[in-house]
């Protein structure tokens, strides 16, 4: 399954602030009395530790950097929309599943009202999980409720907004037909005087050639 920690540095930045804030930090392994007397080591890690097992701050940072990628698994496989959390709500629910441990977040309220929906009474359900050795511990209330605090806010922060909606292009506007132009009709000019009456004075002299030719042969 993907990893949101490995694709943002700035969720793993947070998720390891987040977890290791609460956890604290041990260099050299102990027996924790909370978890009966498991060694645990650097940011509360038991896979592998056994007392007398030292480690530098960078080891430990590291540590719990890969650890947290491999708890994200284990929640991620329970949750039908792992992706579609918000950060900060993503980062809550991975540190209650770093410390309770993946059968203990799969099995919980937790994710079956989130995967039913319900993501506010699933931040409320952290509250649920402050008893260790079925005692309510201080140390894990006031955990609970800065986890729930950042699980409200990024459902506050990831609400969504309403898409933004384009105006329309406007109309590309169709050009107005271009009339051509009336070429005006230029008759050649004949001198200033009109064409009729031009014709009119031909036909007369053809007329007036012709009578006097048709007298002349009558004379003769």
């Amino acid at each position: 399954m993907a990893s949101r920690l490995k694709k943002s540095a700035t969720l793993m930045a947070a998720a390891v602030a987040l977890v290791g804030t609460w956890e604290g930090v041990r260099l050299a392994a102990y027996p924790d009395r909370l978890a009966g007397g498991i060694p645990t080591v650097c940011f509360g890690e038991t896979r592998g530790v056994k007392l007398g097992d030292e480690y530098t701050m960078e080891e430990c940072r590291a540590m719990l950097g890969d650890a947290l990628v491999e708890f994200e698994t284990g929640m991620r496989r329970c949750l039908d929309a792992p992706d579609a959390l918000p950060d900060k709500t993503y980062v809550a629910f991975l540190s209650v599943t770093y410390n309770i441990g993946v059968g203990g977040w799969c099995g919980s309220s937790m994710v079956k009202r989130a995967n039913a929906g319900n993501l506010t009474g699933a931040c409320d359900a952290l509250l649920m999980w402050n008893k260790a050795g079925g005692k309510v511990l201080k140390g894990l209330t006031n955990r609970r409720q800065a986890e729930r605090k950042l699980c409200l806010a990024g459902l506050a922060e990831g609400k969504a907004t309403p898409p933004v909606v384009k105006p329309a292009p406007a109309p590309i506007p169709t050009p107005a037909p271009v009339e051509k132009p009336v070429e005006p009709v230029v008759t050649a000019p004949t001198d200033g005087v009109p064409l009729a009456v031009i014709f009119g004075v031909g036909l007369v002299l053809v007329v007036g050639g012709v009578v006097l030719v048709v007298s002349r042969r009558r004379k003769g």
